[in-house]
């Protein structure tokens, strides 16, 4: 039996995208929750020259104790040492030097040819080797590369220490046959492969990629990068786990990633992420645990409601269930509330930043004959702050409504609206996307109100842009 480790890369991907601006405590959580689904090496974003992001990977390395935490780096010297102070303290801390192999992407990101980045790579690897004991080389786009050249690269960076090399498919077009054979050639051209831990990084646009790994592992592969999230292209932790499951004995392939609550978890850090599954188009909603949500105890108080949250394999804070028994006040006095709802209601609550602005009340009048207006209540430091305004349905009207309180005008990149349950009676799950200063975030609401959703959606995008001002 061989068994794999498995990397996930959800919070490193997630950052390149841009699809989803979380907060401190969201990327938190998401590192536990895939910590006590023990993947075996968690990926972050880069540190950069980010105070924010260097505090969060310090708080990741005094966190995680089974997991290895990897921060990837470029050829910039001095952001690899500020990223390994950040880094240093990590139970099992590994360094991860990214570079693009293929012409293409040599030229456009480092402008640099072949023969010039070789000495560089070579370099940078024996300087990062200097400061980790555990040193990844990747390299992008390597089934696009010149393969004279991806193999020297390969063996320089062996050279100089590398214990990891990744090979990607970074655009997911290679037939599994067609990347195992690509594979075996490098392993052919690279004799010192053998001495090191090979690994797979394969996007899944043809929807093949969970057949295209188990053949990279049949070809000497040992380590498969995945991704929690749907939506981000990669490899699904759900999907290749579930793969394993059904077949790893067959195939004689194991890994040590635990599979109790593996549904639940990913459709938690699908949520977090707020990206869209690109098969769909639809924003990843919560699982079912009780199929059609029957079999819920009654709940009458919140206590009642944090057992249940406990037993469903939820851990969320006493501020986070304060807010949420709220909510589930709310929407019980208009439907049955059901499984889905009290997870749509972690989804949006749990984790978030802490709330500068609360939604205290609203009226929306809207109708054929009148222009649609939005009254709303807000409350920031326990201070009421009231709006009115006009708008092009209900929904606009709110927004401006809030971008009074707020006295800021932000751009909306994004607003979409899915049921999470169904039925007349279904509640709604808002997603809002802000552009400020050149990064988005995005805010999640539920409530049966579609225009309620939509206001606590906004809310919590600004709460997150409030936040990370704050810690500026």
């Amino acid at each position: 039996m061989t068994t794999i480790k498995i990397a996930d890369t959800t919070l490193r991907e997630s950052e390149q995208a841009q699809s989803s601006k979380l907060s401190f405590k969201e990327k938190l959580e998401a590192a536990k929750l895939l910590e006590k689904l023990q993947v075996d090496i968690i990926e972050t974003g880069p540190s950069g020259n980010s105070p924010a992001d260097a505090a969060f990977i310090r708080t990741l390395a005094s966190t995680l104790s089974y997991s290895t935490l990897c921060v990837p780096v470029s050829l910039d010297k001095t952001l690899i040492e500020s990223t390994w102070a950040a880094l240093y303290k990590a139970h099992k801390p590994r360094l991860n030097l990214i570079i693009p192999t293929s012409t293409v992407g040599m030229e456009y990101q480092y402008q640099l040819k072949a023969d010039k980045l070789l000495p560089l790579v070579e370099e940078t690897v024996s300087f990062c080797k200097s400061l980790c004991p555990d040193v990844e080389f990747t390299a992008e786009d390597s089934v696009r590369s010149e393969p004279e050249f991806l193999a020297t690269v390969i063996q320089a960076a062996i050279s100089a220490g590398a214990d990891t090399i990744t090979l990607c498919d970074s655009v997911g077009e290679l037939l599994p046959d067609e990347l195992s054979t690509f594979i075996s050639m490098v392993n052919e051209m690279v004799p010192g492969l053998r001495e090191v831990s090979l690994a797979l990084h394969c996007k899944d646009n043809l929807g093949l990629a969970s057949a295209a790994a188990i053949n990279g592992i049949n070809a000497g592969v040992r380590l498969i990068k995945v991704s929690s999230s749907p939506g981000l292209g990669t490899l699904s932790l759900e999907q290749f786990l579930n793969v394993l499951k059904i077949r790893g004995d067959t195939l004689g392939i194991s890994s040590n990633v635990s599979t109790v609550a593996l549904r639940r978890t990913c459709a938690r850090l699908a949520a977090l992420t707020g990206v869209t599954d690109r098969s769909t188009g639809k924003t990843t909603d919560l699982s079912e645990t009780n199929g059609n949500g029957s079999g819920m105890p009654e709940i009458e108080n919140v206590d009642q409601l944090r057992s249940y949250i406990t037993s469903i394999g939820y851990d969320v804070s006493d501020d986070d269930i304060e807010r949420i028994y709220a909510q589930f006040q709310d929407i019980s006095r208009s439907k049955k509330v059901v499984n889905r709802d009290i997870e749509a209601l972690i989804a949006e609550t749990a984790g978030q930043a802490p709330p500068a602005y609360q939604l205290k009340n609203y009226v929306i009048n809207s109708g054929s004959a009148i222009a649609a207006t939005a009254y709303l209540e807000f409350t920031k430091d326990g201070v009421l702050i009231t709006a009115l305004s006009a708008g092009d349905g209900p929904i606009d009207a709110a927004f401006k409504a809030a971008e009074q309180i707020f006295g800021t005008h932000y751009e909306l990149e994004e607003f979409q609206i899915n049921a999470v349950t169904g039925g007349r009676e279904a509640t709604g799950d808002a997603l809002v996307k802000l552009r400020h200063d050149g990064k988005l975030y995005s805010g999640r609401g539920v409530s049966t109100d579609i225009v309620g959703a939509s206001i606590r959606a906004y809310i919590s995008a600004v709460n997150k842009i409030v936040y990370e001002s704050s810690t500026h």
